[in-house]
């Protein structure tokens, strides 16, 4: 860790982290059989060991210390930590935990948490965390749950999967001795000295990596895919033995309680792959298809292993885990800075039973490091271990050279109706929305429950994803060209405890670029889940470009307010006047004098100042004759110093004047937001944060929220029975002649816009899939702001990439692109809704001029 570290605040931090995870509370006591576990009272206080030391040489020596420390499971704590100062801002945090208390995943989140509560407690806030909506006794109860239910019947292919899957895991197994297929080892003399276990390991530098990579794209899958099937491989040599049960780690966080991906648990399980049977021989391309198949079989099947010879799990004898958990985001705090070691985690010998343990995980640039650990009694002596561990590096590394013409199976291996330009890559809706969808296509929307939806998401994710890959679902062809939809097999309530989004983006991407896509976006909560887009373009190969869709969002959001002030009479443009930060000689190199506002007589409020809400108000404020009376600024707990150095910014430019800064709570917004005239809200989370009865009448809202922040029912009752507020979208554009306004454009802008997005389903969809999608309400002529900025892209490569928060530089130039193309804000709308078309629509709303009235309840 790099920063000032003050002892006092991180112990409270630690404090605080411990309050949450019931895990870190609990001991197993000696004796009780069957064994439960025990959770101490949250006030305990778990004891962090300060160190500084005096020689750097002595951190190798404490690590071996704690190295060599052991666990008694029925005594507290099963969890240490010591921080080790090795200068003023330069510390070592050594973590050493009990694998029956958390996993992997665990410590990245307890790392987060850690500095995240650091930061508040260094701010003079409380350092406490909300309760989370779960835990891992939920998880357990869930599983037994599950175990004691029939689960929902498969489809007729995937039944067919998992029976004869069954079958081979039922079939009898002879559990192989390492070292059968390698003449010449020789037992260890004196057992005496031999160890207990053994590690070694070896880094694949980037080149590897990519080669590594493309082979897994080849096969439709991602990283994991090729390095387990390497060790597969290597395994078959040294054992003399084709088939081999191999135990895989799954992160064991997908369908279980709500907040799993953000508590502290021991959540990680194992499935077993049986591989090779009634096989030899094989390429490696063959063996790469069959891992392929038995992993995707295997989570499908779930985490339930029979037991194999005396008790133990068929699991155990060879073993592993790919460990990469970037989804979870940088763990730096405002305050100290970590970076991971770039050597091997000292995992824990491997238990009774396992002769090897294979851990892989990213580092450095690119770089892959893969760490073998093996018990002496399946090596006894050095050499033969060497001589394993040499086999599986070159195995490992021969796997790059592999052709990659190995086509994918599954539905997305059908072809599209024709070459992409560009697509979005996104996901499925969440559960509330997807009966909707199935109603609408004729499936049955269940009965409302949680059963229901489960069973309703089960049965979409076995027919649109058997293969477990992304799929082409849908393309519109435009002037600009033609945009496909890639759908990941997740549900929008998936995402957040998806450890490895950013490698599935990046296989989606890759499978859109085999369509033709030459510039691809990401949806929804892709890019803020992957680092702004970072993530997934690291884990891409080839020439297709990756861009967050963020700046035409941004320029979106402003186009729709302009939108909007112009269907209400707010902001005309005064003619002599300038806009704020760019002369009028310049407008040609942002847009046209018709698009430009004036704020000079309105409050306007800002809620969410991420990288699109920031970017917008930039733009917003840039493209206005005079910048509002009032600006308001509200971002979420502990944004306030961010935010004054962005008022500092604005004010110093001459784009703001009067600012007020606030804070939001976890549910509500501080009541001046609702004193503004114009409100732009851009959160996320899923909270319902603004109260639609407290605008006042004359509020003009608009919103890029994924999902929206308010009540959507409530406001379109409203603006259909009282008229007195304009509450819509922000994220629509217009290719066609349906828009809001804006400049003229080329030709094609005069074509009806029914001619100008033509929507189908991909081919090869089910029909009942593809019927309820068609039944989804479209507004003629539209298509989704981040879809469009690939389409941009695609049409003029000289358009940046987005990668990271959009600056006033990006947001400029695709206000320049969509200008070029004609493109206009999309009809003022929400949901599927248009709103404010009609003459008498805002029948209730002021005049322009009318002073404001306080704020009102729905009558």
């Amino acid at each position: 860790m790099d920063g000032p570290l003050r002892q006092e605040a991180f112990q409270q931090a630690v404090d605080a982290c411990v309050a949450r995870h019931p895990m870190l509370r609990t001991v197993f006591p000696a004796g009780v059989r069957p064994p439960v576990q025990q959770e101490l009272p949250p006030s305990l206080r778990l004891p962090v060991a300060f160190e500084t030391l005096t020689d750097p040489g002595l951190l190798t020596a404490r690590i071996a210390e704690e190295r060599e420390r052991r666990f008694e499971t029925w005594t507290w704590p099963l969890l240490r930590l010591r921080v080790l100062t090795l200068g003023p801002d330069e510390h070592a945090l050594v973590v050493h935990a009990h694998h029956l208390i958390g996993d992997g995943f665990s410590v990245a989140l307890l790392g987060r948490e850690l500095l995240a509560v650091y930061d508040r407690v260094l701010r003079g806030e409380p350092a406490e965390l909300p309760p989370l909506l779960g835990s891992f006794r939920d998880h357990v109860l869930s599983l037994e749950d599950r175990a004691a239910g029939s689960g929902d019947a498969p489809g007729e292919a995937c039944g067919a999967v998992l029976s004869d899957r069954a079958d081979r895991l039922a079939r009898p197994y002879s559990r192989p001795v390492l070292g059968a297929g390698t003449p010449g080892r020789q037992p260890a003399q004196d057992p005496a000295i031999v160890p207990r276990y053994r590690s070694t390991g070896f880094t694949l530098d980037a080149a590897a990596v990519s080669a590594l990579r493309r082979c897994a794209t080849g096969a439709g899958t991602t990283l994991f895919a090729p390095v387990l099937t390497a060790y597969y491989r290597t395994l078959a040599d040294a054992t003399g033995q084709a088939d081999l049960i191999l135990g895989l780690a799954v992160s064991g966080r997908d369908d279980t309680h709500p907040d799993a991906h953000l508590a502290f648990g021991p959540y990680a399980a194992a499935v077993p792959l049986r591989l090779g049977s009634g096989a030899g021989g094989r390429t490696f391309a063959e063996d790469l298809r069959a891992v392929v198949a038995e992993v995707e079989a295997a989570r499908s099947q779930g985490v339930v292993p029979p037991a194999g010879e005396g008790g133990l799990p068929s699991t155990a004898q060879f073993f592993f885990t790919f460990l990469d958990f970037s989804a979870l985001g940088p763990m730096s705090g405002d305050t100290l800075r970590v970076r991971w070691d770039e050597t091997d985690a000292e995992l824990a010998p491997p238990p009774v039973g396992t002769d090897t343990f294979l851990a892989v995980r990213p580092v450095g640039e690119g770089e892959l490091r893969v760490t073998l650990r093996a018990s002496a009694a399946a090596f006894p002596d050095d050499t033969a271990f060497a001589a394993f561990a040499e086999a599986l590096r070159a195995a490992t590394a021969a796997c790059g050279a592999v052709p990659e013409d190995v086509p994918p199976s599954g539905p997305d291996a059908q072809p599209s109706h024709g070459v992409l330009d560009s697509a979005l890559v996104g996901y499925l809706p969440p559960p509330a929305q997807l009966a909707a969808l199935a109603g609408a296509g004729g499936l049955g929307a269940g009965d409302g429950s949680a059963a229901g939806g489960a069973e309703l998401r089960g049965w979409l994710r076995k027919v649109l994803f058997p293969g477990g890959h992304a799929r082409l679902v849908e393309e519109i062809d435009t002037p600009l060209g033609r945009s496909g939809f890639v759908c990941l097999p997740l549900f929008a309530d998936e995402l957040g405890s998806t450890p490895d989004l950013a490698a599935r983006t990046a296989r989606a991407v890759e499978h859109a670029a085999s369509l033709g896509a030459r510039s691809v976006s990401l949806a929804g909560m892709i890019p803020s889940l992957t680092a702004y887009g970072f993530g997934v373009r690291r884990e891409t190969d080839g020439p297709t470009a990756v861009t967050t869709g963020h700046a035409a969002t941004a320029v979106s959001v402003v186009k729709t307010v302009h939108a909007a002030l112009a269907r209400t009479g707010r902001g005309a443009l005064a003619g002599t006047s300038e806009p704020g930060g760019v002369s009028h000689e310049d407008l040609g190199d942002l847009g046209h004098p018709q698009d430009l506002h004036d704020l000079g007589d309105l409050a306007v409020a800002v809620v969410g100042l991420g990288s699109i809400g920031s970017s917008s108000l930039e733009l917003l404020l840039t493209l206005a004759s005079r910048p509002p009376a009032r600006l308001i600024l509200c971002d979420v707990e502990g944004s306030a110093e961010r935010l004054r150095a962005l008022t500092g910014g604005l004010v110093a430019r001459g784009l703001a004047g009067a600012v007020e800064v606030h804070e939001s709570g976890a549910s509500a917004l501080p009541s001046s937001v609702y004193e503004a005239d114009l409100l732009v809200t851009a959160v996320s989370g899923g909270r319902a944060i603004l109260d639609v009865s407290r605008l006042r009448p004359g509020t003009i809202v608009v919103d890029d929220s994924f999902p929206h922040c308010f009540d959507t029912a409530e406001a379109l009752r409203r603006m259909r029975e009282r008229r007195d507020v304009l509450v819509v979208g922000g994220g629509l554009l217009s290719v066609g002649g349906s828009g809001s306004g804006g400049a003229e454009g080329p030709d094609w802008a005069d074509d009806g816009p029914e001619e100008a997005v033509v929507r189908r389903t991909a081919p090869g969809l089910p029909a009942a899939v593809a019927a309820g999608y068609a039944a989804r309400s479209w507004l003629p002529g539209t298509i989704a702001s981040c879809r469009l900025e690939s389409l941009l892209h695609a049409a003029d490569p000289e358009l940046p990439l987005v990668h990271g928060l959009v600056d006033a530089r990006l947001a400029r130039a695709y206000w320049r692109g969509m200008a070029a193309a004609g493109v206009t804000a999309g009809p003022l709308h929400l949901l599927g809704h248009a709103v404010a078309a009609e003459d008498d629509d805002l029948a209730g709303f002021p005049a322009p001029g009318t002073p404001a009235e306080t704020a009102t309840r729905p009558r």
